[in-house]
């Protein structure tokens, strides 16, 4: 734990915070308050410090032709720390009307505006209870509020993108067994 970062914290917040030294529950949530607000500050600085998708003035596009980039397109996305905008990358191909946002597909950004790290606590409750009980458990835990409907279109996309990935799976498996010589096999298998 970096002490000079906390010595800081301490000093910035101190008025505020020593009013609630003798109420623990009322001190650590406006700790953990603090924290969110920190943490969403550093998480914005991080994310627009990077080119997030942009890979020069054009790329190959999946018909064979070249999409070019045209400008970066801001995207709000809801993160465990608050909302925070991302300025995205948009590449375009005027052969095929194709369009790509390269770092949503980089940083597992879905058509939902929520973080992998928040689309993450939300399956994780919605396993055992309903997509209402997720909303107000995510809020409880987190400060963050993620309506039912959102949960539920998130637990669905996953749910669909992990069905997709196991028939992958299940498609190679059945075509290295149907490459392997099944005499063969149950001769290695056989007694001496």
């Amino acid at each position: 734990m970096d002490n000079k970062i906390i010595d800081e914290l301490e000093a910035t917040y101190s008025k505020e915070l020593n009013l609630l030294t003798g109420d623990l529950g009322a001190l650590e949530q406006a700790v953990q308050s603090k924290i969110r607000q920190l943490g969403q500050g550093l998480l914005q600085r991080l994310v627009d410090r990077h080119a997030n998708g942009h890979n020069g003035s054009s790329m190959l596009c999946k018909c064979g032709n070249s999409m070019k980039f045209i400008q970066h397109r801001k995207k709000d996305i809801h993160t465990l720390f608050g909302w925070i905008t991302i300025k995205r990358a948009y590449y375009h191909c005027s052969d095929c009307g194709q369009s790509v946002f390269p770092y949503d597909d980089i940083s597992g950004l879905g058509s939902e505006q929520i973080s992998p790290g928040l689309a993450k606590s939300c399956c994780l409750l919605a396993v055992d209870d309903s997509f209402e009980q997720s909303s107000r458990k995510i809020e409880a835990v987190t400060g963050q509020k993620v309506s039912d409907n959102t949960i539920e279109r998130v637990v669905c996309h996953v749910g669909s993108v992990s069905q997709k990935q196991q028939n992958q799976q299940l498609q190679r498996f059945l075509m290295i067994s149907r490459s392997l010589n099944p005499r063969a096999i149950l001769k290695d298998c056989m007694w001496p």
